[in-house]
């Protein structure tokens, strides 16, 4: 079995070779080809407790029933890259401000690295400060969002998909999306089926948090097929998903999202199937400590010729 240390070595999911070279210098490159393919892991034990601290040894990958060679392993080492995505519709006026102290002190948990890009959704989605690891400026972001109309939900969901996928894909790194939300869907053109399959096609975790609505809304069907998608996106993308009960429950929420990503287990390997045709190919991952849980997504599309020709021009 293949070991190769993980210093800021560059890959991405479903990984082309490396265009150019990467002017930090803590960060050197790592050339690989199309059919490697990275893998976010989470485990638990029995009482739901993280279990932290195993080696590559312990673990055994599988695509579509065929064991694969681990090329690369990291726990906690690698960089993470994260869209905080808040809800800042018409009904968040009284829940925003807690809201907003509960997301900046998440963002302080955060290590030298790590970017973040803050994005609010009401009636429209704006991004309020692009990827940056300047905290600073991204807590001013997240105290600057205001209430403003309809709940654009499943956009934001999808653009954020999208750009943190696109973002210095080249790179290995952990990426997630966390998105706050105390209602359903009112506006966007997109529904949740087109954020299923951009987050299915994506390698980005989402962790949603689901306030509690009023009791009136809590009546409503639409209000509690929403809360059963965000649960749906979550756990698909191997993440999770939360409903506090209180509003002064947020921070610790966002305190085990934390907690959670910093002691994932990030393993890589190249595939042994060269054939680029974009079919789904099943994940598992098996590990030698017993009573424990992983969490892992299903599967991954592979890439498809005619999107790796397209890849290749580009100058």
């Amino acid at each position: 079995m293949k070991h190769v240390s993980l210093t800021g070595l560059a890959l991405c999911f479903l990984a082309v070779p490396v265009l150019g070279q990467d002017p930090r210098p803590d960060r050197p490159q790592f050339r690989v080809g199309v059919n490697t393919v990275s893998v976010a892991v989470t485990l638990f034990d029995k009482k739901g407790r993280l279990v932290t601290g195993l080696d590559e040894d312990n673990f055994t990958i599988f695509e579509d029933g065929v064991e694969q060679d681990i090329e690369f392993f990291a726990h906690r080492e690698l960089p993470l890259k994260m869209v905080i995505l808040l809800d800042v519709s018409t009904s968040m006026r009284q829940k925003l401000p807690m809201a907003q102290e509960a997301a900046i002190g998440f963002v302080g948990s955060l290590k030298p690295g790590d970017e973040v890009q803050v994005v609010e959704f009401g009636e429209r989605v704006l991004t309020l400060v692009d990827f940056t690891s300047d905290f600073d400026d991204v807590a001013k972001a997240i105290r600057s969002t205001k209430v403003k109309g309809a709940t654009a939900l499943y956009r934001a969901l999808y653009v954020s998909i999208k750009d943190l996928e696109a973002y210095r894909r080249d790179e290995l790194d952990r990426r997630a999306v966390v998105v706050l939300s105390d209602g359903n869907d009112t506006i966007s053109r997109l529904g949740f089926e087109d954020v299923k399959t951009q987050a299915r096609k994506s390698n980005v975790i989402i962790y949603a948090i689901s306030l509690r609505a009023s009791r009136a809304d809590l009546k409503k069907e639409k209000y509690r097929n929403a809360k059963y998608e965000l649960d749906m996106l979550a756990r698909e993308s191997a993440g999770n998903s939360y409903a506090p009960e209180k509003l002064k429950d947020l921070a610790g929420v966002y305190e085990e999202i934390a907690t959670e990503l910093k002691s994932q287990y990030s393993l890589g390997y190249v595939s042994t199937n060269n054939e680029h045709d974009g079919k789904w190919r099943r994940l598992q991952i098996l590990t030698a400590a017993s009573g424990t849980v992983v969490r892992v997504r299903e599967g991954y599309y592979a890439p498809r010729k005619s999107r790796l020709r397209r890849r290749r021009r580009r100058p």
